[in-house]
């Protein structure tokens, strides 16, 4: 339990106490609302001029559910004590730690954490979903929090054009390690280098694992999704000297061969299928 309370809590400080203000007594003065993640951090910001002190989080049930909410309880500078949810929830049964939106992760952040892997995923109706995909978020990503290698395989299928891509190395200021697979697709003649991320109807049952010669960071089975991902604590690796597996399950064998035919093309990659499942390694 000490664990799970020490995830989440780190967590937290890595979202900057996002959503913790929300629940604060004291008002935070905004020139126009500002809801969401970024919204819950610039209250967050705000919750800091009270002070805190003597801080505790703590699992408390959730009435009826069994499920416990994340509490944080703590001494204001004048002494006043206080004493407030988190906004996020402990199934003891599954081990999932989930935002008080499901689909939205963890203070809406899109990732929720399942304290029996140990990873960090993300949801399929994250807010990143939006956001679609272009070579440049990965240009940026490398410049800032992440260290990480990247293959894209591109084909056309069903009169769209299609990238599924595949990252491995460290995440978040090298706090994690771990690995994605992402579907993106975009109407036949599309100009420039952006994507969207696929609809519900062109998801497919991916699984993913990333490895080294020390240790198994992600092993997660085939579940229907768009953006397969896993992100496990850990001191930074050689992000080159990782392996991942994955498996994509196509919906017909046109498609399949068109993966297979550009996904082996790509260096250090290779592929075996059974039906329409392809088997990538890299």
């Amino acid at each position: 339990m000490k664990k799970i309370i020490s995830v989440l809590l780190a967590f937290t400080m890595i979202f900057s106490f996002a959503g913790i203000a929300a629940h604060a007594d004291e008002p935070v003065q905004e020139e126009k609302p500002n809801n969401g993640f970024v919204g819950n951090i610039v209250k967050a910001l705000s919750f800091f001029k009270y002070g805190i002190n003597d801080t505790r989080v703590y699992l408390a049930p959730c009435d009826g559910e069994d499920k416990y909410e994340f509490h944080l309880s703590y001494s204001e500078s004048d002494g006043t004590e206080k004493d407030i949810g988190l906004g996020a929830y402990y199934d003891e049964t599954t081990g999932e730690v989930s935002g008080s939106h499901y689909s939205q992760g963890i203070f809406e952040s899109g990732f929720n954490y399942n304290a029996h892997t140990e990873i960090f995923y993300a949801m399929n109706d994250c807010w990143q979903r939006g956001l679609g995909f272009t070579p440049l978020y990965d240009l940026l990503a490398n410049m800032t929090a992440f260290d990480y290698v990247t293959r894209r395989v591109y084909f056309d299928y069903g009169g769209e054009e299609w990238c599924i891509q595949l990252w491995k190395g460290n995440y978040g200021f090298d706090l994690l390690v771990g690995g994605e697979v992402g579907v993106y697709n975009r109407e036949e003649g599309s100009l420039g280098f952006f994507y969207n991320c696929a609809k519900d109807e062109d998801m497919m049952p991916i699984s993913i694992k990333v490895y080294n010669d020390e240790r198994v960071f992600v092993d997660r089975e085939a579940y229907l999704t768009w953006w397969a991902t896993g992100f496990a604590f850990s001191d930074p690796v050689n992000e080159r000297k990782l392996t991942m597996e994955t498996s994509i399950e196509f919906p017909d064998a046109e498609m399949r061969d068109a993966f297979v035919a550009s996904a082996e093309r790509q260096i250090g990659v290779s592929c075996t299928a059974t039906e329409n499942t392809v088997f990538v390694k890299w």
